[in-house]
């Protein structure tokens, strides 16, 4: 028998409970598949999603939220979506902006740690999961998807700012504060909503996983999933081109004018 991370309904907590045994290596099939937004219709739903989770806790950013923002569209941030293999509709979605290019937006509220600083980062924003008894396995996949594409495209650290006490959540993950524990500091991004900024480290988290025989680790390191296609999502550009003239400069990455996707 294996353990596997399940919902418990009405709940935001992610329980641990038996399964049945399946032979090694076979497909873990999950109910909706992860995919990276590529056209106007899949970016349509990620912004629905989005205002909808956005709009139960904070009514005046969801109207700010009832549209895509210029950061969606930006060539070095990338939007991931969970959609039903049932009805196509969306479960939820997360932004990743990075500073391969150009500095992270989140640099203009709070100065980050040399450590950090200095290294490749994925800042995850808008993360928006639709209610209802999938909602954490909604979130871990789109949390396992998150982190191999970060492997990927070779990203040090994950930087999140979340809220209390949703906070509880990423510290089971394994993220830790970058301010002093616990302090809260608005982001502009965020319609000045004070949030708990936290990191964490993409190369070792396997190995921290291993090593403290973490709940999760069969579902992030062991268990295949053929539903999260992050990768063949990625394979080509959007079906509408993000700018209609080419033009390179050094705020645009060359990888995106190639046709290579860099979040």
């Amino acid at each position: 028998m294996s353990n596997s991370p399940v919902v418990r309904a009405g709940t935001d907590r992610i329980g641990i409970i038996r399964t049945k045994p399946h032979s090694e290596g076979a497909p873990e099939q999950l109910p909706f598949r992860v995919r990276i937004v590529r056209n106007e219709e899949q970016l349509s739903k990620a912004v629905d999603i989005r205002a909808q989770a956005y709009g139960r806790h904070w009514p005046n950013l969801s109207l700010r939220l009832q549209r895509p923002e210029d950061q969606d569209r930006n060539p070095n941030s990338l939007i991931f979506l969970a959609e039903s293999k049932e009805s196509s509709s969306p479960m939820g979605t997360m932004r990743v902006d990075t500073n391969l290019v150009t500095p992270l937006q989140i640099t203009r509220d709070v100065s980050l740690p040399d450590s950090i600083a200095k290294r490749t980062i994925a800042y995850v924003t808008r993360l928006g999961v639709k209610q209802g008894s999938l909602g954490s396995l909604v979130k871990l996949a789109l949390f396992k998807s998150l982190h191999r594409y970060c492997l990927a495209k070779q990203l040090h650290w994950l930087l999140v700012g979340v809220r209390p006490p949703n906070d509880r959540d990423y510290v089971r993950l394994g993220f830790s504060d970058i301010m002093s524990e616990g302090v809260l500091t608005p982001i502009t991004s965020s319609g000045g909503i004070p949030v708990r900024l936290m990191s964490f480290e993409v190369i070792s988290a396997e190995r921290r996983w291993y090593t403290s025989s973490h709940p999760l680790y069969k579902f992030m390191f062991s268990d295949y999933h053929p539903d999260i296609e992050v990768f063949s999502s990625v394979s080509g550009m959007w079906s509408r081109p993000r700018r209609a003239t080419p033009k390179f400069t050094d705020k645009v990455s060359i990888f995106d004018e190639l046709g290579l996707p860099l979040i």
